[in-house]
């Protein structure tokens, strides 16, 4: 049965919905794949958060995800007379969308850093249980990770944002770096 699209929900989610699924989609052929050669290749997906372009400072963050249209006009020659971090006149859901974006935001150094840990990382061809011997990160006893296959590893990468509402612990312990920067300091 066809059930038509809801224009309003349409107009709210953007390409959302598309985005969750291409993500998903690769994210579970990489799980595939490492399954069944994981013994030969292995996989690291990083659920990478939020990046501007260019100099991604987090004072340029705005309700919209990416630095206000001033400031791109700014970098094109234009000029523009608002600040980045004023907030005059902006409604409580586009404090609640900054709030969001500044709290997933990824600097250009953990960016880096991340990166560079998966491609040096050792991903086990089997999967890691407290009863497998090749669990032995931090000599922790009872390690699981939810997102940990034969030859696949899936992870958080964002900065160590206050009040962020994903886990960096497991990253931090898989792949042994720690984000740096706070988009909220």
């Amino acid at each position: 049965r066809n059930i038509p699209l809801d224009p309003a929900t349409l107009a709210v989610s953007g390409d959302a919905k598309a985005y969750a699924a291409a993500k998903l989609a690769g994210e579970r052929l990489a799980m595939t794949l490492g399954g069944m050669y994981g013994d030969r290749t292995s996989f690291v997906v990083l659920r990478i958060g939020w990046c501007q372009p260019g100099e991604n400072l987090p004072e340029t963050l705005s309700a919209k995800g990416s630095p206000p249209d001033f400031l791109l006009e700014e970098e094109s020659g234009g000029g523009g007379e608002n600040s980045a971090s004023e907030s005059r006149g902006m409604s409580e859901g586009d404090k609640k969308d900054e709030l969001w974006f500044k709290q997933m935001w990824l600097s250009n150094e953990d960016f880096l850093n991340y990166f560079q840990k998966a491609l040096e990382v050792d991903v086990p061809a089997n999967t890691l249980t407290s009863t497998n011997p090749a669990c032995d990160y931090d000599n922790d006893e009872a390690f699981t990770h939810r997102n940990v296959r034969n030859g696949f590893v899936l992870v958080n990468a964002m900065s160590k944002n206050s009040g962020a509402k994903w886990n960096l612990e497991e990253t931090e312990r898989l792949l042994g770096v720690v984000s740096t920067d706070d988009s909220l300091k």
